[in-house]
Formats: structure tokens, sequence, C-alpha cells
């Protein structure tokens, strides 16, 4: 049994209060989404009494690939009822919410991704799961509105799973259908939580993502940049094991980037000078892979001056932590800055009221929310970043997404024939060739986080 400390309900419901989205008339979703990584934990129940003064409960299945310690979503006061699932390749929890709160989480002695496992579970127990929570929530399928399912990008294996089961509920229930793109979902979730306009530029950065995008609407985006390679989280976890920080004492119950930013605050990020990536290249494109390679030298190196073996830990593990830290940081805001110039240029964004929204498992880290500070009051913008627990992946954001598309009236199927998961998938319209075109000079900026 894992207990949440009542502090950290307090304070997501104190960050909540009065903040409740507001629609018209009821809107009720089932959304199943499916993503593309997870680990497996033991069978858990938590039940937490909560407060609402909301007349519609709110049903959640919801599913992520974090430890149980990092993965609680907290969403009270909705005035709708809605319901999301999210399949991660190696984990499925579900959750209801009215008054109270109760989490099941589905799991195995497996740890990593193990794609064909992961399918086998998710096909015997996303059936059960499902049903148990309509049950504790008192919510019958055919009150629900809509169901809405994460049909692209992530692993093959795990969408077919989610949409194959989505559209046999789809069918037996008579529903209207909204497939979502995982990264929409992403971007819209600020909505949830603040009081925000279109047009706002969005900057998405997680183990598996990173891009620059302008959302225009529920469905209309401009891509202005992505990862050409790997994305920062990735790195960041690869850097970590490379350290085999999970034998430090201090770091090894962390995640790879949880423990890079931890140990970073040991460090001296001087003592290291790796150059960010793409200094000469006048373009929102970020690359990750040839920084790791730089690092994994200095790491080989830097084993051999110490006399010591791959796997033990350098005396210089805490300075080349920070010094990674500081040189993706420093990576990431000067592409964000250069997009948020070019969108001024463009009059794609307001001249004194635009938005930056930072979300993403990587969006969680200080360091470079300082990073990023320092180029929005440059120039003038507002940083918007969702709270932790719905920056990762989470089922919320899906069944948010399916809220927006169901307000907005957009993406809402009828006739589900030929509808197909993307295990690849761009978002919106790519015009990265022109942003590079633009060849937008950055000004230098004193990093001093």
């Amino acid at each position: 049994m894992t207990s949440l400390p009542g502090r950290q309900v307090r304070g997501f419901l104190s960050l909540r209060k009065g903040r409740a989205p507001s629609l018209q008339g009821r809107r009720r979703v089932l959304a199943i989404s499916v993503h593309e990584a997870g680990i497996i934990y033991r069978l858990k129940k938590l039940c937490i009494s909560l407060t609402s003064q909301s007349d519609h409960p709110l049903l959640v299945l919801c599913g992520t690939k974090n430890k149980i310690t990092n993965s609680e979503h907290w969403i009270p006061k909705l005035y709708f009822r809605i319901a999301s699932c999210l399949l991660s390749c190696c984990d499925l929890k579900c959750r209801v919410f009215k008054n109270k709160l109760i989490f099941t989480k589905l799991s195995s002695c497996f740890c990593g991704i193990i794609p064909p496992v992961a399918q086998q579970l998710h096909r015997e127990n996303i059936q059960r799961i499902v049903r148990e929570a309509l049950s504790l929530s008192k919510v019958s399928p055919s009150e629900l509105s809509a169901i809405a399912t994460t049909i692209k990008p992530g692993l093959a294996l795990s969408l077919g799973v989610g949409l194959s089961f989505s559209l046999q509920l789809v069918n037996q229930f008579k529903k209207p259908f909204i497939p979502i793109h995982h990264m929409e979902a992403h971007a819209l979730t600020i909505r949830l939580t603040n009081k925000v306009e279109f047009p706002f530029l969005v900057l998405l950065i997680s183990g598996g993502h990173c891009l620059l995008a302008l959302v225009r609407g529920v469905s209309d985006f401009l891509l202005l940049g992505k990862s050409l390679d790997i994305a920062p989280g990735d790195m960041l976890d690869k850097v970590a094991r490379r350290l085999s920080l999970i034998k430090h004492p201090e770091c090894s119950t962390m995640s790879g980037g949880k423990a890079i930013e931890h140990l970073a605050k040991q460090g001296n990020k001087l003592h290291f000078d790796f150059k960010p990536p793409m200094q000469r290249a006048k373009n929102c494109d970020f690359s990750f892979s040839g920084l790791q390679h730089v690092i994994d030298k200095t790491i080989m190196q830097k084993e051999i001056e110490e006399g010591i073996e791959k796997g033990q830990i350098l005396s210089s593990a805490a300075d080349i932590a920070a010094a990674v830290q500081h040189t993706i940081a420093c990576h990431i805001a000067k592409r964000t800055h250069r997009a948020i110039l070019f969108c001024k240029q463009r009059n794609l964004l307001s001249q004194s009221n635009a938005v930056l929204v930072v979300s993403g498992g990587v969006a969680s880290n200080l360091y470079i929310r300082k990073a990023l500070e320092i180029i929005t009051d440059a120039t003038q913008c507002t940083l918007l970043c969702p709270p932790p627990r719905l920056c990762t992946d989470n089922g919320i954001m899906v069944a948010w997404n399916g809220v927006e598309r169901l307000h907005a009236g957009l993406g809402i199927l009828y006739d589900t024939e030929g509808i197909r998961y993307e295990p690849k998938c761009p978002l919106g319209v790519d015009i990265s060739k022109e942003v590079g075109e633009a060849a937008i000079r950055v000004p230098r900026l004193k990093m001093k986080i």
C-alpha cells in the first residue's frame, strides 16, 4: 500500500482552487490513450477522500510510464464528466473521482519496456480495469458523450490494443469517436489549468519528444522545429546510466533525468566545457546525439585518469552532471528564443502578451525552466507550465483533448471505418524550413542560472 502525503493533495487542491474549466453543458468523454514507454508495478489500491463543489462526478482512467510516487494527478472541481484511459507499453491504471479517488494499478515483475509482454497484459486486463472504474464511479457508459483515443504517435503494439478496445466500445454503445494526437494532448493541457487563449507557442520536451510549435487552435499547429535525432530526456537518462548514478547513494531511486538534476546542484558546470549543438544553424531544430557522444568520450577519459572501471562512480560525476544540464538548457533556450523572435517577426504571436507553454517530463527540470525564464523575460513573454504531474504522459491530458475537440466540434467521427493507428506522425504543418530560411540571429544573453 502506497499512501499519498496529505501535503501533496492539499498543494494540488490549492493550485486548482477557483480555476475549474467552464464549458457549456455537460461533456462526458471516455478517453483511451496508448503511449510508448512504461514500467509495471504490483497491484495497488489507493483511496483518498477529497471535497468537490461540483455536482458532476469526474471519471478518469489513466496510466503513465512513471513510478507510483511520481505519477499522481489530482483534478478537483471539474464541471463535466470525463473518463480517460491511458496505456503505456508496460503499465495500466485507472482512477475514479466522485468525492473519492480510487486508484488501481496493474503490474508485474518486469522492469523496462517489453512490448510483447505489455501488449499481452493490456489485452488481458483492459476490459476489467475499465469495467471496474465505471462501476466504482457509478457512471453508466450510456451517459458518455464520446470516446476519445490516442491513435498517434506511439508504440505500435500498444496503440493497437487501445484502438481495438475503444472501437469495440464505440460500436457497443453507439458513441462518437475522437482520435487524439499524443503531442496535441500535451500542448493543450495548459488550458485545463490556466486561462490561455490561442495563439501561443509550445515547447514539448520529454524522454521521447522535443519540438517547438505554434498553437493557433485546438487542431491547428505550425511546427517550427523538432529534434533531428534523440530527445533531451532520453539523453539525460543515457548519461545517468553511463555515470552509473543508480549506484550513487543519493540517486539510486531517481529516474535518470532527476538524478542528473539532483547531482548537478553539487557540481561546477564550468569544470567541463561542452559546446551546445548546432550553434551555426539558424533554425529551431534540436540535436542531442552528438553531444551525448562527446560526453561519453569525456566520461571514458575521466575513468582512465582516475583509474576506475566502467560502472564505478567518478569523483567528477557532479561536475559532469552540472555541465551536461547547463549545455542542454542553453541549447533548448536558444532554439526557443529564435522561435519567439520568428513568431513575433511574422506577427504570429502578440508583441506584448505572447505566451510560451512548456510541457513534457523534462519541463519539470527547474534549471531548464530558469533558462527559459531568462528567454521569456528578454522577449516580454509569459512562461507557463502545467503542474509537474500533468507534464508527463497521463490520461487526463487525453481526456481534456477530447473535451476540447468535442466542445469545438472538431474531429468527431460517427463512422470509424478505416481508422488506423500511426506509430509515427508529425504534428501540424511543418514550416521549419521557412524558419531556417529566415535565418534569425539570436542576441547573446547571459545565462546566469
